[in-house]
């Protein structure tokens, strides 16, 4: 059990309510939120309305604000001379967060659960565009802030307590939890891990690993290898979250993926998308068709995996991060009750798209390789997880995820990133192929 600190909100030194609440309603709103390069941020509209708010220091507190539209923030944000910004890697206010000793600290309506602590100093930005913000402290310890209000039941905290409790070694050591409550309910604002020196995401290992294997630095056998590894952490994953909670899927459930795969359908054809169009009447065909033939384990899932949640240290060691779930996907959706085929779905198809990005990069020059390396490495995966997990794999029903996966990247790129938007046309052709 942690020690329980039942000190009161910190005193404020300078800044009034007023000072804040005058602050927020001069400020643009986009500028408050994450500074994304070449993505789209999250919508939110002027004027903003102070609700609560955690003084962390005389000038600096994390915010709750709703914006005209009624939507939910959590901000961290400096007040000074009368204008009040983002605060920054350098200023001060994630190493402050992450310097509260072990315990449970109640502060007004904000709750800090404080798991593990070390005496570090320094900020520096993480240096990835990402959905979110994060902040590496010390070297030590990554604080991670999400800026849309979310009730903790459907965040990452009951997956990582899963996670945790298995002792997991692919798995960050987790540091603390921020939560703000609210009639009754909890709201994750920001969360903090172990920072893992010198480790890339798969968007860098796993390039780089394709991109050997084409100049001959690698065989093809050498570069899939990966495949065997994100298998074996997968699998890892689901028994950990089946242990903890688990459920067989019914007709019902087959019925309700058919429907969002529909939804997201047609949110991804919403913008005239000549891909969508194009294979629009054999995608819906496919959905048509999903039923039940073997028992499918409903469960927690990461709910966003792909190779870029896979960190890589040069020692060869793998983690898994982001368990906050699709940036696209209905938030509410039971957290415990999600297909774990979704998991496997997405992270084969970001084997495709690992391959796309390379493809780009070479003009177009080796797709014969790159479909070798795809078919391989998704092969080595496939037949690692079915081996190890408790998991009957049903290569029709998956194919319903897949096919929602590449919706969900048609989206996240009209809402988020743009230039993305060539992977899932490649990927979802690919697809279509197979099924012909």
């Amino acid at each position: 059990m942690w020690p329980v600190n039942t000190e009161k909100t910190p005193k404020l030194l300078h800044m009034t309510n007023q000072d804040w609440e005058i602050a927020l309603t001069q400020a643009n709103p986009t500028d408050l939120l994450p500074q994304r390069v070449g993505a789209i941020p999250y919508s939110i509209q002027a004027p903003l309305t102070l609700i609560d708010s955690l003084p962390i220091a005389s000038d600096s507190r994390i915010c709750i604000v709703v914006d005209s539209s009624g939507k939910y923030f959590s901000l961290p944000l400096l007040l000074r001379n009368g204008r009040v910004k983002r605060a920054e890697p350098g200023e001060g206010l994630a190493q402050a967060i992450s310097d509260f000793p072990i315990g449970i600290h109640y502060l007004g309506n904000f709750t800090l659960s404080v798991k593990n602590q070390k005496n570090v100093s320094g900020e520096r930005s993480m240096g990835v565009d990402q959905t979110e913000e994060s902040i590496v402290v010390g070297e030590e310890i990554v604080v991670k802030y999400f800026s849309q209000v979310t009730d903790s039941t459907f965040t990452s905290l009951p997956k990582i307590e899963a996670l945790d409790n298995a002792h997991l070694p692919f798995i960050p050591k987790s540091f603390l939890n921020l939560e703000w409550r609210d009639s009754g309910s909890h709201f994750l604002l920001a969360q903090a891990s172990a920072y893992i020196p010198g480790a890339v995401d798969g968007w860098t290992w796993a390039i780089q690993d394709v991109q050997e294997f084409l100049d001959g630095h690698q065989t093809l056998d050498q570069a899939a290898q990966c495949g065997v590894v994100l298998g074996e952490i997968l699998a890892g994953m689901h028994l950990a979250f089946t242990a903890c909670s688990s459920s067989i899927a019914t007709d019902f459930d087959v019925a309700q993926w058919v429907e969002l795969s529909l939804r997201d359908l047609d949110l991804a054809g919403s913008d005239h998308n000549e891909t969508i169009n194009l294979y629009r009447s054999k995608i819906e065909s496919i959905l048509a068709s999903a039923h039940l033939d073997s028992p499918q384990r409903l469960s927690f899932t990461h709910g966003d995996l792909h190779v870029g949640q896979f960190l890589r240290t040069p020692e060869g060691k793998y983690f898994v991060i982001d368990f906050d779930g699709n940036p696209v996907a209905d938030p509410s959706e039971a957290p415990n009750r999600q297909p774990l085929l979704q998991d496997l779905s997405s992270l084969i198809q970001s084997i495709d798209h690992v391959a796309r990005v390379v493809d780009k990069r070479r003009n177009y020059s080796r797709a014969q390789d790159l479909q070798k390396w795809i078919t391989s490495t998704q092969r080595l995966l496939m037949s690692t997880y079915k081996g190890l997990c408790d998991q009957d794999v049903d290569s029709q029903l998956m194919k319903i995820f897949q096919i929602q996966q590449e919706c969900r990247e048609f989206i996240y790129a009209q809402k988020h990133l743009p230039v993305w938007r060539y992977v899932p046309e490649a990927a979802m052709a690919a697809l279509m192929k197979e099924n012909e």
